[in-house]
């Protein structure tokens, strides 16, 4: 029998089977890939007007209007304008290229909250250039309030209210009243609507980090405008989000030549909360000194005991003569310093 026939009368099921699920594999990989890179492009393309407009360079240079980190983080910037150092845009979409993890945190999500939804999303991280005075104040969306609070730190440090000058489906947060009323302007009013909600998650000015700090090096400001927005590709909702894009940039332009300022107590409102956020990090500081220092005794007293457990009886007589003796000590210093 020669090589051909025994090829034929082989059973190739399992090694069919195989190059089947890897050429299906390939393609849904392929597919999810080009479909994320496909919704970053055109994100991109549909705010490209109101970043040109006020920027001398946008994109990551040599006509790439973004930088692919993985299937799902893209990241773009822009830069060369005046009262801003820079803009970031940072991408994070859902797993489409790997079918299996995608549908696997979709199943996941509805049981626990540790696993989030997967969910396209870009963050426009707006850093002025100007110096002024650190404050939080936002404009959120009411489908997901609850849970922006608890993903960002510096919005739990503010206090939720409803607003006439708003559409129904916002709210603001802000640690003033006074913050979230000179940063609301005419246009920024205009730029909203009540559908917005769907897609616009919060429009934030903080100077706060958005995971809760460690230490007191993490209370550091640093001011920034954070957009964070669903990735959406309609031409209305694109249009949209560009004229609250420019009506932030006015916000900044005003608040850098002093068009816009703030009251005294409103400042003194902030510093007063940033107060208590450093005195809450030096007691968890200090509590956490004395859990170590209690964790040392208790091992020097383990080591102690192990040391006496080995002894000769003698020697743990002599051991427990001189502790006794040291005890004896200490209570006639204490006796001493009472009379």
């Amino acid at each position: 029998m020669n090589l051909l026939q025994r090829l034929q009368l082989a059973d190739w099921r399992l090694e069919l089977f195989t190059a089947f699920t890897c050429v299906i594999f390939f393609f849904l990989y392929k597919f999810g890939d080009l479909y994320n890179t496909k919704k970053v492009s055109t994100f991109l393309q549909g705010v490209l007007g109101v970043f040109e407009e006020n920027f001398h360079l946008f994109g990551v240079g040599n006509g790439k209007l973004f930088e692919k980190d993985s299937s799902e983080n893209f990241a773009s910037y822009a830069s060369g304008r005046e009262n801003i150092s820079r803009v970031n845009l940072v991408f994070r979409l859902a797993p489409r290229q790997n079918f299996f993890i995608w549908v696997m945190e979709l199943i996941f999500s509805f049981f626990t909250e540790s696993v989030s939804t997967p969910e396209d999303k870009v963050d426009i991280v707006i850093s002025p250039s100007a110096d002024y005075e650190n404050f939080i104040s936002a404009i959120v969306s009411k489908l997901g309030m609850n849970e922006y609070r608890r993903l960002n730190y510096y919005l739990s440090l503010t206090k939720t209210s409803d607003s006439a000058s708003l559409p129904e489906s916002f709210v603001f947060m802000s640690e003033a009243n006074d913050f979230q009323e000179k940063t609301f302007t005419e246009r920024l009013a205009k730029s909203l609507n009540l559908s917005m909600a769907s897609y616009l998650r919060y429009l934030a000015f903080t100077d706060q980090p958005i995971d809760r700090p460690q230490v007191i090096r993490d209370l550091i400001p640093q001011r920034r405008i954070v957009l964070s927005v669903k990735l959406v590709s309609g031409k209305q909702q694109l249009a949209e989000i560009s004229e609250v894009l420019a009506a932030v940039f006015e916000i900044i332009d005003k608040i850098s030549s002093g068009e816009i300022t703030f009251r005294a107590e409103s400042s003194k409102k902030v510093v007063k909360t940033r107060d208590a956020e450093v005195a809450k990090i030096i007691k968890a500081e200090e509590a956490m000194k004395q859990d170590d220092l209690a964790e040392e005794k208790a091992r020097l007293k383990r080591e102690e005991k192990e040391r006496f457990r080995r002894m000769s009886r003698e020697e743990q007589e002599r051991a427990e003569k001189k502790a006794n003796e040291k005890k004896q000590r200490k209570l006639q210093k204490k006796m001493k310093v009472r009379s």
